[in-house]
């Protein structure tokens, strides 16, 4: 599962709930005392930033379409906050479905089965979580996929000079972060011409991957290469570069080799400004159609399946950026 875009838009949400109308079609239940009842969508996300915007946004057109209505809440990246919003949505405000990004995969449990007593459909996005037996839905990337991925592009530039890999880790929390960070090292395996030198943890901080991008730029100089398996940590990347005089353009001498994943704003600006090598772009898209989706199937009575998705990201790179950047939901207008 992305700093000071993160920072305005957290404080400007996380505070209330926002109540969202769809103007779309209206699918309505009967209510207590026999009026028509509007489907209501609970939505709560890990966190908003970039790609959670972007998420939020594809939610809201679906559910529009769909003529349903939203409450959406953020966790701030607090598991215990996110239970509790959870069984606010469901207990208080008696929502028809949840559409959820899981904090953390495993402390999710307890809401999932809530909303399994409560028979309120539970659709997990982006992030995949643990309790798969009582979910009703999970649509997610393929980071594994996402991994390998971004190791073809370290393999081929390879070819031309040997690398000295930095890899960043996210939150191993978020099986998100797990999955790229082995499909990346699966997919690295035995090849000669690229080396990972050093290896550091994020929690998925962009203090954090400061700190140790910096720390290692200094410890192994010889590094020509780095993994960023997030745009949302680009920033954070390029700035110590910068501040060990290392921030060359693709095609400088200097360059330092370097892929991402996710497709945002972040991503799409720097493969604009020719100091990012490639971005493996996840569809957000998809995520908010086949939640919604797969809510109007469970509320008409029927199961959903496959109960599980995933899709693989898509490879943006320098070469092909002028006929592919138009399909990355990041770079309209970055």
């Amino acid at each position: 599962m992305h700093a000071p875009t993160f920072i305005r838009w957290t404080a400007a949400l996380a505070a209330s709930a926002l109540v969202l109308t769809g103007c779309g079609s209206s699918q309505k239940a009967s209510g207590s005392d026999g009026s028509a009842k509007k489907i209501t969508i609970g939505v709560s996300f890990d966190l908003l930033n970039a790609i959670r915007q972007a998420e939020k946004s594809a939610i809201e057109k679906a559910t529009t379409e769909a003529g349903y209505e939203v409450v959406f809440t953020v966790a701030d990246k607090d598991p215990q906050k996110q239970s509790s919003q959870i069984q606010d949505l469901i207990q208080t405000r008696k929502v028809d479905a949840l559409i959820v990004i899981a904090q953390d995969g495993q402390q999710i449990a307890s809401s999932v089965s809530l909303a399994k007593a409560r028979n309120v459909p539970f659709i997990a996005i982006d992030r995949a979580v643990a309790d798969q037996q009582n979910i009703t839905f999970q649509i997610t990337g393929d980071p594994v996929a996402d991994g390998k991925l971004s190791a073809a592009e370290f393999v081929d530039a390879g070819k031309t000079k040997p690398l000295k890999v930095l890899e960043l880790v996210g939150a191993l929390t978020d099986q998100n972060a797990i999955g790229r960070r082995d499909g990346f090292n699966e997919a690295l395996k035995g090849d000669p011409n690229v080396t990972v030198v050093s290896q550091v943890p994020t929690n998925w901080d962009p203090a954090q991957a400061l700190d140790g991008t910096s720390n290692a730029l200094q410890k192994n100089p010889d590094i020509n290469a780095i993994f960023v398996p997030s745009d949302f940590l680009l920033p954070s990347v390029q700035s110590a570069l910068k501040a060990a005089g290392r921030l060359a353009p693709v095609g400088d001498p200097g360059h330092v080799f370097l892929v991402t994943i996710d497709g945002d704003q972040n991503g799409c600006k720097a493969m604009r400004d020719k100091t990012l090598d490639a971005d493996i772009a996840t569809p957000v898209d998809d995520f908010g159609k086949q939640a919604i989706s797969g809510i109007t199937t469970a509320l008409g009575g029927k199961s959903v399946s496959p109960n599980s998705v995933q899709t693989k990201g898509l490879s943006l790179d320098q070469a092909n950026f002028a006929t592919t950047s138009s399909q990355v939901w990041g770079c309209d207008g970055a």
